[in-house]
């Protein structure tokens, strides 16, 4: 049953099958199979002819050219492959070719052999000696094959077989008598030899696809949880410890929330979030690039509702802009995305978010057991979830949508930014956010005790 299994396989993936075969005829004509035949062809010519020469043989010469065109195949296709590269497609054809001048060989040299009259003892002393060569040459010419179909292999070791034994009956129809059984049991021997060559063959390509599909695989579900350049790394002998930096930095982290998501009640919801989510990812992989190590943003993890992301750190930026800038522009970007995927969403009611952004130290880590994900910890975190969370605080609330009636809006996106970061805008940007005096409102940041204004921006 295994066998049908691996033949259906072989079926299915024909092409990529006889592409196999093909390498194999290659190998074997380029390698020790075929170097060791041309040495024994060398050596039967060279003890044929010494025989021949004892027995005062006429054509004893002749006999070390009997196989030299087998001999020159093996020795010349290596340099023949090099200079025309395409030769390497024909490969297994031209092994048949190898495998038929060793037969013809063969009854060239029993031609050469019976081509003196010999008395009835001597002819009886040389079909004796020569009754296990049959028996051993056809065996051996019809044993190896890289056909893609058994069916094919079968025909052409037929087709050898008939042949030699026409040309053994026109060299000596007695010969070929006497050895007929020999011709039959090197027929058989070499279809049972074939046979299980086939099926080695058959077998070991399987267990070799079936591998490299499953390492395929494996490499597209890892490619899921890590980034190329780790699977780049990992596949060079890292550790995933080293694929990513852990050392403590200075970051800009984002905190997105969707308002009062709890109350958006759809059958979608889930996937409404996931599509966001997609969408933020791929605004933070733009620009993405191994070395040195930097895209738009880091996507630091999903919440629920909540996408957390990071600028300039653990990745960094294209260092055109200011950090501040570049996180600022990547709000907008992602405010963007959030009201495309809100518009195919379709909810009856006005679907609006948060971000709050916050600069300070950051470290990367790994967890120390199970699953080795990558994480961060540090200040700017704790401070940007302070931040996105400012807009529930009643007076900030209020100050913020007075603001957002002076623009004629009821329903909006809230951008909070710390004081740090709108320092370091530019005029454009410093342009779109409103100031907060924290003092006059009695709201002192506790994760953020220096701070003396917060900057929100409204958007549609």
């Amino acid at each position: 049953m295994n066998f049908d299994k691996y033949s259906a396989y072989c079926k299915e993936h024909l092409d990529e099958f006889r592409d196999e075969l093909r390498d194999d005829a290659s190998r074997a004509l380029r390698n020790w199979p075929g170097k060791t035949a041309a040495l024994l062809l060398i050596a039967s010519s060279i003890f044929t002819w010494l025989s021949l020469r004892a027995a005062d043989n006429p054509m004893a010469n002749k006999a070390l050219l009997a196989y030299v065109l087998p001999i020159l195949l093996i020795f010349f296709y290596p340099w023949a492959s090099l200079i025309f590269s395409r030769l390497d497609k024909h490969a297994r054809t031209i092994l048949d070719i190898f495998l038929l001048g060793i037969l013809i060989g063969f009854c060239q040299s029993l031609s050469y052999v019976f081509a003196p009259d010999m008395n009835t003892v001597d002819q009886s002393d040389t079909f004796l000696a020569l009754s296990g060569q049959i028996n051993f040459v056809i065996l051996m010419t019809t044993a190896f094959s890289y056909h893609a179909s058994f069916t094919v292999t079968l025909s052409r070791n037929t087709v050898f077989m008939l042949l030699a034994a026409m040309l053994i009956y026109l060299i000596n129809p007695q010969y070929l008598s006497i050895n007929a059984m020999q011709f039959v049991q090197g027929y058989l021997g070499g279809i049972i030899v074939s046979w299980i060559f086939f099926r080695r063959i058959q077998t070991r390509f399987y267990y070799k696809s079936i591998d490299a599909d499953t390492r395929q695989h494996l490499y597209k579900q890892l490619s899921k949880l890590v980034y190329p350049h780790q699977l780049a790394r990992i596949k060079a002998g890292d550790q995933l410890e080293d694929t990513m930096p852990v050392a403590k930095s200075e970051a800009i982290i984002n905190v997105f929330d969707v308002q009062n998501s709890s109350a958006i009640k759809h059958e979608r919801t889930q996937s409404f979030f996931l599509e966001i989510f997609r969408a933020f990812s791929q605004i933070c992989m733009m620009g993405y690039q191994h070395n040195p190590l930097q895209s738009r943003a880091f996507r630091l993890k999903e919440t629920g509702d909540g996408f957390i992301s990071a600028i300039g750190y653990p990745f960094l930026t294209d260092q055109k802009d200011t950090l501040a800038d570049h996180a600022v522009e990547t709000a907008l970007l992602m405010f963007r995305a959030f009201n495309t995927e809100v518009d195919k969403f379709a909810y009856g009611y006005p679907i609006k978010a948060a971000m709050g952004l916050a600069y300070n130290s950051v470290q990367g880590t790994f967890q120390s057991s199970g699953i080795r994900s990558y994480d961060m910890f540090g200040d700017a975190l704790v401070q940007a979830y302070r931040y996105e969370e400012m807009r529930k605080n009643p007076m900030i609330s209020d100050i913020i949508r007075q603001q957002a009636s002076l623009l004629g809006l009821t329903h909006y996106n809230i951008l909070i930014i710390q004081e740090v970061i709108f320092n370091s805008l530019c005029d454009r940007h410093k342009k779109l956010f409103h100031s907060i005096t924290l003092a006059e409102i009695g709201y002192p940041v506790p994760q953020d005790p220096d701070a003396h204004y917060v900057y929100f921006h409204i958007l549609e």
